[in-house]
């Protein structure tokens, strides 16, 4: 990689931290308009990919707008705003792909059905959990606050960072070759190493959660985040893509940038939902 390249790369990789950083950091307000965009071009690069070399009739528009809608009025039931909207743009969501069953006279419509409704649950799913464990799990008395999320994705950075060069330079064992063959056992472990030493900190700058909670949470972002690196590193070797997208210059796509946030999320909603239940008895 030459230099002009390197610093393109740089230069894109600033602002992407910049724009998440924003979207946590700044409150509910701006997470809703920052990461509905994120969603929507994570929808459009996964469905992009999976009618690449298919048949199926997928329509990106629709499970954009779907996946926006249904992510749009999660924050509108989280803010007691609306606690309708919800479910019913869900239902909607079921019902139209389920009338587009019956009109549709396709032999593989029921692909383009599953397609679609995979896409929700891989992407639009995790974002709403991420919105839900900001304003549920937080030793704060705010409303919404920007922990949980903030730590999310710095131990996802922290991992994939410490990951990428320890690999570079001592990797010598393949860690899971058919799928990624870059990666390396040893990355594998200094990604743990280093994300935990990451949950350290946050120990040291944030005591109201305690060391053991930002240990085990640590751990927990940096196995279930290499998974979600893993999953989509499978998607693009099963459509033979070097990348999801080209939306971030020298990275990728968006999809490129969160595939090990999407896993990480539920992962990381169930352990807080373990840890504060716990932590009340």
């Amino acid at each position: 990689m030459n230099t002009k390249d390197l610093i393109t790369r740089a230069i894109a990789g600033t602002i992407y931290i910049v724009v998440i950083l924003i979207g946590l950091l700044g409150g509910r307000f701006w997470f809703m308009p920052i990461f509905a965009a994120i969603l929507g071009f994570g929808l459009y690069e996964f469905y992009r990919m999976v009618e690449k070399n298919t048949t199926h009739a997928i329509s990106k528009i629709f499970n954009i707008f779907s996946g926006v809608l249904i992510f749009f009025t999660a924050f509108l039931f989280l803010e007691k705003i609306n606690l309708f909207a919800f479910p019913a743009a869900i239902l909607a969501y079921l019902l139209a792909l389920y009338m587009s069953a019956i009109i549709v006279n396709r032999y593989d419509i029921l692909h383009a059905i599953i397609y679609s409704v995979f896409g929700q649950m891989y992407i639009t799913l995790p974002l709403c959990l991420l919105m839900l464990l900001s304003y549920h799990f937080n030793l704060f008395d705010e409303k919404f606050h920007y922990v949980p999320g903030l730590a999310i994705f710095v131990f996802i950075w922290v991992n994939d960072t410490a990951a990428y060069f320890i690999g570079s330079l001592i990797g010598k064992h393949k860690f899971i070759p058919r799928i990624s063959p870059k990666k390396s056992v040893e990355g594998f472990i200094a990604g743990i190493v280093f994300t935990v030493i990451a949950g350290l900190i946050f120990a040291h700058l944030i005591p109201e959660y305690p060391t053991d909670f930002w240990i085990i949470f640590a751990f927990v972002v940096s196995i279930f985040g290499t998974l979600g690196d893993l999953f989509e590193s499978l998607i693009k070797r099963t459509y033979d893509l070097k990348d999801a997208g080209t939306l971030i210059p020298g990275h990728g796509g968006i999809l490129d940038r969160i595939d090990s946030v999407l896993i990480a999320l539920p992962a990381s909603y169930l352990f807080l939902m373990a840890y504060f239940e716990l932590a009340i008895r």
